[in-house]
């Protein structure tokens, strides 16, 4: 090799490692990187665990895998009833690790061609680890024949749609005040809510 400096490019790695093993001089070493930060805060309706990822920084899963952890040692402590994971979307790596381990997984899916597709490929990866699942339609009343062809299709896949969330504005001003639904306004959206996690409670008991 004489003396010829070789380096790795930091964006084009996986972070695989696999190069330390095949390496015949052992001259490559994996060095360990800050990626983000978690945290737990405390909110009104209790703990709350959640994470910052830098900018550029891929997200394994490992992320995720943290926080449920650090989630799951409190909620033993405290004896709590229930441990609610707000997943992303997506089939990816934070996906599998937010949902593996669930007793239940609640799908919330659009009456779109691309949310219809997406909730397809979600569902596969439930099903492939073994966690139940059930269906939300989120703003059905937008576009009524997509969410009954949603609805068909998960009655042929024998999941069952637990909720039809209808479009609401006042979903928006409350966002922009900071504030739940369910503290903003008593309409329909925040009955429609109240009725599934009745229902989810129930499902879990």
């Amino acid at each position: 090799m004489g003396e010829r400096a070789y380096s790795i490019d930091p964006i084009g790695c996986e972070g695989c490692g696999a190069c330390t093993y095949v390496c015949p001089a052992e001259a490559i070493e994996m060095r360990e990187r800050v990626d983000g930060k978690w945290f737990r805060s405390q909110a009104r309706y209790g703990p709350l665990f959640h994470a910052h990822l830098f900018a550029a920084r891929e997200n394994s899963g490992k992320l995720v895998t943290l926080i449920k952890n650090k989630a799951r040692d409190l909620a033993l402590e405290q004896g709590a009833d229930y441990l609610l994971v707000d997943g992303p979307p997506g089939i990816g790596c934070p996906v599998i690790a937010a949902i593996s381990g669930a007793d239940l997984t609640l799908l919330v899916t659009e009456p779109t061609v691309s949310g219809a597709h997406d909730l397809g490929r979600i569902l596969g990866v439930a099903r492939h680890f073994g966690v139940p699942a059930v269906v939300c339609i989120n703003k059905h009343d937008l576009n009524p024949a997509k969410t009954e062809e949603i609805a068909a299709w998960c009655e042929e896949q024998r999941v069952p749609v637990v909720g039809r969330i209808p479009f609401d504005q006042a979903v928006t001003r409350a966002m922009v005040q900071g504030k739940p639904i369910t503290e903003h306004s008593d309409g329909a959206v925040t009955e429609e809510l109240r009725r599934i996690w009745a229902w989810l409670k129930a499902r879990l008991k």
